[in-house]
């Protein structure tokens, strides 16, 4: 007597959403490298120049990638929502969300899904996150955890969600426009009792300009973000610790880094009153409860 054989579990369809807005022309090879692994990739382009959209088309022509034009740069929460609409109505079971600077390691796919489908509790899965290593060091990035060792909040570039997740969570928070966006996910969905699931797949990350720098016996690095991206953290920042200050674990953290970061900024990084003021102002549209674009990058 032959045993009955079941039928193999269905690998899940995943659409990879990839949110452009002037990227350097490497970012072909990104999205090139990801489309061997996905069933599908929708760029959503944030009003990028006429260099990009060349390679766009390019991208259309040679790998069949759907590409969404924003004529203007609507943020990263809104880029994501759309591209996270159309996976949803394309009928897929996955998004992978990237950034344009971002390169997947081989494998990364089917590991991040072999890491789900090995949890404890899968439905209690929000996001999966990658292990995060620096395109330009090769340093390895700790996820954000807390005490108990539940991962608290990562970044949206690499991260897998399940399309029920996400209707579950809602949708990206577009009043956010830039920074933290990939945080208030996080929160609401710890908020819903869902877990962040980190997975050992590698995900090569570009973390911007960082410099290292040595101050009374510490060592210490700064990201020398802009001032108009320093305005956007410090209002979203604050906001978020409004919101969501019952989280003890990340609200003490956030406050931590707030104080450290910008101290940091008016010690080492250049352009340090521009961004004071960019703070204050960020402070100040925090406290009016301000939202949206207010500042051009």
């Amino acid at each position: 007597d032959s045993k009955m054989q079941l039928p193999p579990t269905p690998t899940p369809s995943v659409c990879a959403v990839v949110v452009t807005y002037n990227p350097k022309p490497s970012f072909v090879e990104n999205v090139s490298a990801l489309s061997e692994q996905v069933d599908c990739i929708v760029v959503v382009d944030n009003g990028s120049s006429s260099e990009t959209d060349i390679h766009l088309l390019g991208l259309e022509s040679r790998l069949g990638c759907k590409v969404i034009r924003n004529r203007q740069n609507l943020g990263i929460a809104a880029a994501l929502n759309i591209g996270v609409k159309y996976a949803t109505e394309a009928g897929f079971d996955w998004v992978a969300t990237l950034d344009q600077d971002s390169r997947v390691s081989d494998g990364f796919i089917s590991l991040m899904l072999e890491t789900y489908r090995q949890a404890p509790h899968p439905e209690k899965i929000a996001i999966v996150a990658p292990s995060y290593v620096d395109r330009e060091t090769g340093a390895r990035r700790k996820a954000v955890r807390a005490s108990n060792g539940d991962v608290l909040i990562t970044m949206s570039s690499g991260s897998m969600m399940p399309v029920s997740a996400i209707q579950s969570v809602g949708a990206f928070d577009e009043g956010l426009f830039i920074d933290r966006v990939d945080t208030d996910f996080c929160l609401r969905a710890r908020r819903k009792g869902m877990l962040i699931l980190q997975s050992p797949a590698v995900l090569f990350h570009s973390l911007g300009r960082i410099t290292c720098h040595r101050f009374f016996g510490h060592n210490f690095e700064v990201t020398n973000h802009s001032a108009g991206r320093r305005y956007y953290i410090t209002r979203n920042r604050l906001r978020l610790l409004g919101r969501y200050w019952m989280d003890r674990p990340w609200a003490r953290r956030e406050c931590w880094e707030t104080l450290t970061e910008n101290i940091a900024v008016l010690l080492v990084e250049d352009h340090k009153w521009q961004k004071l003021l960019a703070i204050v102002q960020g402070a100040v549209d925090a406290l009016r409860r301000k939202t949206g674009k207010r500042i051009e990058l």
